[in-house]
This record gives structure tokens, C-alpha cells and sequence, in this order.
């Protein structure tokens, strides 16, 4: 499905217009459109809210329903369960009556994030006494409490490492959040949204299960194809895999004619932790194997 037609099932008026920067560069410059492409909308009030997501139909359009609800939706006893369900992250107050330092902090931070994320009010959690903040990130299946509510700044960064998916997808913007970890980082390489998709459902238990010491990442092998060849693969090999350990700077590549499986995957990284593999020689351009004498 494409943009346009994703958002035309949200915005019934069809109130969506395209601006070509190259072409009308005063105009853009006049809604201060520094870099492009850009995704806006304009509220009739005069608010404006940036989108700043991946440059997917249906992430598009879940941020343009963000936009058209209340900062923050009102949940009952019976309401809470669906609406815990309602996009990919969503943060939920179980609010204490009168308890109106937390709510101002979770105010604060449903003005602040509400483009990216869903916020709920909801009753307390039965027989606590205290106010609780409960994040679900549904792409993960990832459920978390914040264990501190009252230092200043710790809800934010609760709400930043809860929303933050098992499996990203890298670009030049957010690479070196990974890069930096000293994490080693299985880059998968992939040109259409389903085949990102299937391999996100496949990886996601390894990708926990392996959460302390790698991240698995999906790059978007149409808009960085030199990627590819970076990291042993062919400038055609799509989908690929490769390993990169970040702090010696060896890669990996996976260079097996098997489906890309759990199994397989989980195979290839014992094989590599084993030694089996060589890293990469870039000189020679194909990863080399070990050999092993006869005796």
C-alpha cells in the first residue's frame, strides 16, 4: 500500500498535499523545511507536529492517528486491556487520586512524545497504594513497570529504553547508538517491507535471547546498497546477513545457501563464537573458512 493511500484511510478529506522543495524552495524555506523529504501536519489551530519516523505508510499513518486523538485517552477498568493493545508503544498511567505530582510529570511527557508514542490514563493497579507507569512495547511483546517514578528525568528515560525495539532498523540518523554500545551487531539487509517484516516475527526470540551482548538490526538495502559490499556481501545479495564485531572491527558474512531461519541464524553466530568461522578478508573479498587437517 502506498503512502497516500494509507493516509487517505485516516485523513477522509483528503487534506494531504505534496511539496516538491527542489522546485519551490522558497515555499519550504517560508514552513522552515531545512532538509527534506519532510512529513508535517498542520492542525487548523496553527499547531504543527513533526513526524519523525521511518518512511513507512503504516508508521505514517499510526502518527496521523496520534495526531487526531487527545494528548493522552482515558481508560476505565474495562477499557485499559484494548487500549494497552492500541499502537506499537503504549504508556500507561495507573493513576493514585490526588497523586498530581506524577500526573503532571506523565502530562508533561505525553505533550512531549505524543507524535511517537500513545499515552493512557488509567485506574490504579488493584491493591497498590502507590501510582505506577506501565510501558508496552507491542512490536517486541514487551511489557515493563518504571521501578522510579519520582527522580527527575527517570520517567523519560524509562519511556526512551521501553520504546526502543529489539530490532531497529539502522540508518544514518541512529547508527551510532549502536556502533558505540560495544555490542557486536547482526546487520540483516532487505529492499521490501515484508521481508523485513517476516524476518522481525522469525528473529524476535533470538534477538532476546541474545540482547546482552548483540543487536540485531535490518538496514534498508534500496537506500544504502553500498552497505552490502561494506560487509563481504554481493552488490545483489538481497537479503543478506552479516556480523560485525564493532570493537575489533572483524565482519562476518553469512555466506549459506539455507533460508535465513532462527536456526540458521543461531547457527552461524555459534560458528563464529566457536572460531569455525575466519572473519572476512577484505582483500580477497569472500569470507574464508577454516581449514581443517586430516589427520
Amino acid at each position: 500500500m502506498s503512502t497516500r493511500s494509507a493516509l487517505k484511510k485516516v485523513e477522509k478529506d483528503d487534506n494531504i498535499v505534496s511539496f516538491d522543495c527542489q522546485a519551490h524552495p522558497k515555499f519550504c524555506s517560508d514552513l522552515d523545511v531545512a532538509s527534506f523529504p519532510a512529513i508535517r501536519l498542520y492542525h487548523r489551530d496553527g499547531r504543527m507536529d513533526r513526524y519523525r519516523g521511518d518512511r513507512q505508510a503504516r508508521k505514517i499513518a499510526m502518527f496521523l492517528h496520534r495526531a487526531l486523538r487527545p494528548t493522552y485517552l482515558e481508560a476505565d477498568e474495562h477499557t485499559f486491556g484494548p487500549l494497552a493493545l492500541l499502537d506499537d508503544v503504549v504508556i500507561m498511567a495507573h493513576l493514585q487520586p490526588d497523586d498530581w505530582d506524577f500526573f503532571d510529570q506523565f502530562r508533561s511527557l505525553a505533550n512531549k512524545y505524543r507524535d511517537r508514542f500513545s499515552f493512557v490514563v488509567s485506574p490504579p493497579i488493584q491493591d497498590e497504594k502507590t501510582s505506577a507507569l506501565v510501558c508496552y512495547n507491542n512490536i517486541d511483546d514487551e511489557k515493563r513497570r518504571a521501578p522510579d517514578i519520582m527522580t527527575v528525568g527517570a520517567l523519560e528515560e524509562f519511556i526512551k529504553l521501553c520504546a526502543e525495539p529489539l530490532i531497529p532498523e539502522l540508518t544514518r540518523r541512529n547508527e551510532a547508538q549502536y556502533t558505540s554500545t560495544g555490542k557486536s551487531i547482526l546487520h540483516y539487509f532487505a529492499s521490501t517491507e515484508a521481508e523485513k517484516e517476516a524476518y522481525r516475527i522469525e528473529m524476535l526470540p533470538l534477538a532476546k535471547k541474545y540482547a546482552e551482548f548483540l543487536h540485531f538490526t535490518i538496514t534498508d538495502a534500496n537506500e544504502y546498497p553500498e552497505m552490502l559490499t561494506k560487509f563481504g556481501l554481493k552488490a545483489d545479495q538481497n537479503p543478506g546477513l552479516a556480523l560485525e564485531n564493532t570493537n575489533t572491527e572483524n565482519v562476518f558474512p553469512f555466506t549459506g545457501s539455507q533460508e535465513l531461519t532462527a536456526s540458521a541464524v543461531e547457527s552461524f553466530l555459534e560458528d563464529v563464537t566457536s572460531g569455525k568461522l575466519k572473519p572476512w578478508d577484505r582483500g580477497a573479498g569472500d569470507v574464508q573458512k577454516m581449514n581443517h587437517d586430516e589427520l
